[in-house]
């Protein structure tokens, strides 16, 4: 039998219901235990056609990732009318998942992160602090009280320092990983946010942890 051939429009919705299940496979296996036939399954396509979309597990899951990010950036964009911006508490429950370790990161390993940074780096696409500083400034331009001087780079690397450190709790002493995780993001929030709005926000936080 002759492979199927798909129309345009078929391939991207098929691409799509694949992105869409990247997520809930990560979730369920991690990536190491995510093999291509699981995913395949999943979908309800044959390991061949898989191929036609991405060239290897890595590459699918880098695509599902940024698939991801962009339906969150999209959805941050339309929570507000146009022109208001939010409070930072609101921002910081945004991203709580993510600053809690309950977002699909918490599934992945230092070696995972290997792995699809070998992944995109092979398939060109670099992670630049003009890239990161564009993503930046798409979502602090819906918040108020941000410094006008942000060193993007600089905040993007606390971010990449709480993720790993979640991702490599077993490092630390495990009576101060939450100290030091609460270290770090305040330092990081201090970087993002002018004096008098951090200030306000972190008396905000204080509260909510005595709630």
């Amino acid at each position: 039998m002759p492979p199927r051939v798909f129309t345009s429009e078929e391939k991207d919705k098929l691409r799509l219901q694949m992105l869409e299940q990247a997520i809930p496979l990560i979730e369920e296996y991690g990536i190491k235990h995510m093999s291509v036939e699981k995913i395949t399954k999943k979908v309800g396509i044959g390991k061949s056609t898989f191929y036609n979309f991405f060239d290897s597990k890595e590459d699918y899951v880098s695509y599902a990732l940024e698939h991801n990010r962009i339906k969150m950036l999209d959805r941050l964009d339309n929570m507000l009318p146009p022109g208001k911006k939010m409070k930072a508490i609101e921002l910081i429950e945004f991203f709580k998942p993510m600053l809690e370790n309950k977002s699909v990161y918490k599934n992945f390993t230092a070696e995972d992160e290997r792995m699809l940074y070998e992944s995109e780096k092979a398939r060109g696409k670099n992670i630049s602090l003009k890239r990161e500083t564009m993503i930046a400034d798409r979502i602090l331009s819906h918040v108020e009280g941000v410094k006008e001087d942000i060193n993007v780079g600089l905040v993007a690397n606390y971010i990449k320092l709480i993720v790993l450190g979640y991702e490599n709790s077993y490092l630390f002493h495990e009576s101060e990983i939450k100290t030091m995780q609460n270290e770090l993001k305040m330092r990081m929030l201090s970087l993002i946010f002018e004096e008098e709005a951090f200030l306000e926000l972190k008396q905000q936080l204080a509260n909510k942890k005595k709630q």
